[in-house]
């Protein structure tokens, strides 16, 4: 593989997780070193304050929500156009939300978390309830 930065071969390469999407990235010695010195150092990251795990342990799935459920009937719709009426889209979105919360309750029932779990099956009754046939 060639490095990113100078086009020199290198025989090491590194697999990144950037922004959600795993990607193979690979830099000689040198580039490294000074992509290192230029990046961010560790001790001014912001971690998670207090408030925020606590806030994590909340059902809170809106980011994975949008990306798995909302985002490719955006994609569909600005490839052709409007297909569906207002309420198949509804439908639709809502078949994909329970596939989603069903996949996360089955998660949940793996890891033993039965509290996350019973949230997750009230809020999938409720978009059943919602889903007009």
């Amino acid at each position: 593989m060639k490095c990113l930065k100078c086009g020199h071969e290198t025989s090491k390469s590194y697999k990144v997780d950037f922004d959600g999407v795993e990607k193979e990235i690979a830099y000689c010695q040198k580039c490294l070193m000074d992509v290192l010195k230029e990046s961010v150092p560790l001790k001014n990251t912001p971690s998670p304050s207090e408030d925020s795990m606590r806030k994590k342990r909340h059902l809170s799935f809106d980011g994975e929500m949008v990306i798995f459920v909302e985002t490719p009937l955006r994609i569909l719709e600005e490839m052709f156009g409007k297909i569906w009426s207002d309420q198949e889209r509804e439908n639709f979105e809502n078949e994909r939300k329970i596939t989603f919360l069903e996949r996360k309750l089955n998660e949940a029932i793996k890891n033993e978390d039965y509290r996350k779990a019973n949230r997750l099956k009230q809020l999938i009754l409720q978009i059943k309830n919602k889903t007009v046939k």
